[in-house]
C-alpha cells in the first residue's frame, strides 16, 4: 500500500510542477483535469469514500496496537514495525485526500 500511496504523492507533485509554469504541457494537463471531472461525479466520490474507509481502518489498527503497548507495558518489534508502517500510510493517504478535495 505504501509504494501506491507514494506514487499517486509523486504523481500529485508533478501536475503541480506542471500547474506551476506556463508551458505547453500545462495546457493539456489542464484539458486532462477537465475532462476528468466533467460527468464523473458518482466516480470521484466513490473514490473518496473508499479512501475515506482504507484511512479510517488505518487509524483504528494505530489505536489497537497503542491500547495493547500500554496493556503490556511495552511494545514488541513487530507491532513497531506495523505501526510505522500505518502510521506512514494514514499520513500519505491524509495528504492524498486533502490534494484531492481540492482538485
Amino acid at each position: 500500500m505504501t509504494p501506491l500511496l507514494c506514487l499517486l504523492v509523486i504523481a500529485e507533485i508533478t501536475v503541480i510542477l506542471v500547474l506551476l509554469f506556463r508551458t505547453p504541457l500545462r495546457r493539456l494537463v489542464m484539458f486532462v483535469l477537465d475532462r476528468l471531472k466533467e460527468g464523473h461525479g458518482p466516480i470521484m466520490s466513490t473514490v473518496g469514500v473508499t479512501l475515506f474507509v482504507v484511512l479510517m481502518s488505518s487509524l483504528y489498527s494505530i489505536v489497537r496496537i497503542q491500547k495493547r503497548s500500554m496493556e503490556t507495558g511495552g511494545i514488541n518489534p513487530t507491532e513497531h514495525v506495523l505501526l510505522t508502517n500505518h502510521i506512514l500510510d494514514s499520513s500519505l493517504m491524509g495528504t492524498f485526500s486533502i490534494l484531492f478535495t481540492n482538485l
